[in-house]
Parts: C-alpha cells; sequence; structure tokens
C-alpha cells in the first residue's frame, strides 16, 4: 500500500501586525490550486527515492528521513512547488513528508506535531493552516518576548483564527521572475527576528484593511474592494521590509509585473511572502486571460523571462489517499 499526499502552494498576502501588545506578525494568505506537492510513498526493503520534477529537494528529504530515522522507505515525488519563490514549498514539502511518513508507519502524529518538530510557524502560519484546511486564512500571530524564536510546543504555532473560502470566479495571475530567488536565510532572519511596531497610524490602517474591508469583501463576493484593500496592505508591509529589499517589492521585475497587472485591470496585486512570485486578482478566467495577454507583453519588452499561471484559489487542503 501507498500513502499518497497532495498539497497546495500558497500566497502570502502580507501581514497585519508586526509587534503589538506582545503578540509578533499575524498574516493573510490563500492556499491556490497549482503548483503544489504530490508524493507516494511506501515502505520498502530498501531506501528508494525518485524525484522527476526538476525541483531540487534532497535538503528536504534527508532533514525529514533522519528526523523519523527509516530508511525502509520508498519516496517518489511528482509534482513540487518551485523553491525559495515565495510559494510555501519547504513547508508543504516537510508537511506532506512528514504527515505522509506518520500515516504510513502509524505514527499517530497531527499536522501540527509535525509542524513543531521542524520549527514550521516560526513567522506564519499561513502555511500550516494551508495544508490543514486550504482556503482564504488570517492567522493569529504569536506571543514572544522580544525576539522571535522556535516554537517551542503546540501552544506556542500560530492559529488559524479566521478561514473562508474564496469564491470560484477569482482567479489568481502568478508570475515568477527567472533567475531570482527571495532573500536568503541570514538576511530573512534580520528581517523577522526582531520585530518592531509600527507607527499607531498605519497599524491602525492595517486593522482596519482586514476588518472593515478584506474579510467582508470576502463574503459580499466583492473583489474590487477586495483587491484594492490587499493591495494597499501590500505597499505597506513592503514599506516596512524595505530596509532589508531595498525596495518595497524584492526586485524590479516583480515591482514591473505588479504596476502592469493593476494598469491592465487586476483588481489587485502584490508579492508574495519575499517574492519574487507577483500575483494579481482577477474575476472571471476569460478577463484573467486578457490580462495575462497584456502583462506577459508588458514583461517581453522589457527583456526579462518568467513563469506564468492563472489559477484559483482551492478551498480545501492537503489530501491524503491510500493506493494499491
Amino acid at each position: 500500500m501507498k500513502v499518497v499526499v497532495d498539497a497546495p502552494s500558497r500566497l502570502h498576502l502580507g501581514f497585519y501586525n508586526f509587534f503589538e501588545d506582545g503578540i509578533a506578525y499575524g498574516g493573510l494568505g490563500v492556499a491556490i490550486e497549482e503548483p503544489k506537492f504530490l508524493v507516494r510513498l511506501w515502505r520498502s526493503n530498501k531506501f528508494e527515492i525518485s524525484n522527476e520534477t526538476g525541483v531540487e529537494l534532497s535538503d528536504i528529504i534527508g532533514k525529514v528521513v533522519e528526523k523519523f530515522n527509516i530508511m525502509n522507505i520508498g519516496i517518489s515525488i511528482e509534482k513540487a512547488i518551485p523553491r525559495h519563490v515565495g510559494l510555501g514549498s519547504t513547508t508543504q514539502g516537510i508537511l506532506s513528508l512528514g504527515y505522509g511518513i506518520s500515516k504510513l508507519f502509524n505514527f499517530n502524529y497531527s499536522v501540527r506535531d509535525i509542524a513543531l518538530m521542524f520549527g514550521r510557524g516560526r513567522d506564519s502560519g499561513i502555511g500550516i493552516a494551508v495544508f490543514e484546511k486550504g482556503g482564504f486564512v488570517v492567522d493569529s500571530g504569536r506571543r514572544i518576548d522580544g525576539i522571535v524564536e522556535p516554537p517551542k510546543d503546540l501552544k506556542d504555532l500560530p492559529l488559524p483564527i479566521i478561514r473562508k473560502v474564496i469564491p470560484r470566479n477569482w482567479y489568481f495571475l502568478v508570475f515568477i521572475p527567472k533567475g531570482i530567488r527571495g532573500l536568503d536565510e541570514v538576511t530573512e532572519r534580520r528581517a523577522m527576528d526582531q520585530p518592531s511596531p509600527l507607527p499607531k497610524d498605519l497599524q491602525y490602517e492595517l486593522y482596519k484593511l482586514v476588518l472593515l474591508h478584506i474579510l467582508p469583501s470576502i463574503d459580499r463576493r466583492d473583489i474590487v474592494v477586495f483587491g484594492k484593500a490587499i493591495t494597499k496592505l501590500q505597499v505597506i508591509v513592503g514599506t516596512y521590509f524595505s530596509r532589508y529589499q531595498k525596495g518595497i517589492y524584492c526586485c524590479e521585475e516583480t515591482e514591473i509585473i505588479i504596476n502592469s497587472l493593476l494598469s491592465h485591470g487586476a483588481h489587485g496585486a502584490g508579492q508574495s511572502s519575499w517574492g519574487p512570485t507577483a500575483y494579481g486578482i482577477v474575476e472571471g478566467r476569460k478577463r484573467a486571460l486578457r490580462i495575462l495577454d497584456k502583462v506577459l507583453n508588458d514583461i517581453y519588452r522589457k527583456g526579462f523571462e518568467c513563469h506564468y499561471m492563472v489559477v484559483r484559489a482551492r478551498n480545501y487542503g492537503a489530501e491524503i489517499s491510500w493506493e494499491e
């Protein structure tokens, strides 16, 4: 018997809090249908690895296998999320492999047990939450004493405090500029380990965007309000991190794509996590494809290349199944 794990990637849409009343961060994100992580695992009399995706995963596989101290296993990676581009590949890969192994060998670990075991959820709980349930998620952030450290127990992990279903006719245009990666781990830790409060007016603006605009707009199916609010939140978040990524966005290519999306009619646009992945929010597939063509023309004129896709939100989390 084989365990099959099918897990979504995610767009990290930003933070609504940085450091207030002893609570660090608190983010927003959404699971998307593609790209995704798809792995098959089975008991074997030897250690077998097959990865035909072209995505380097040896560090993730090695870390998970070493932690469980298991060598009598076969692992076949059939789909993978690009690494270090802002789509949550490390969390989804670790949770997929770890939870799959737990199921295969009857270890009875929960998703959150696995997350804690591998230090996930340090800065954001979005990746864990979309693995569990998918959809649009707002997480709680974490209580800290000045410095962000790896979670110590299950209560220390960020909690999903709100989850909503994204309408099926809302599309995300996703662009990944080639040859660019987000922040390296050293710079990321400098940016995240010692959060500082925002000025009160900006902090109030973030709370207002989330509570008065973003959340109600999903229930009202009002993509115009949703998109404008997400775009504004992203600018505030990007400004906060600009000293680390040298601008509101990680790179010129991502900024060009975001500006192009907005100029051609996307209802909202931003950078996922540290980038370079950029996304636009559009209602209706036909409109999304028209905007896609216009943005691609702008990209080609600027002389750089990117991967791109038109996807919907994935309103369910990882699927775990058994097969012969």
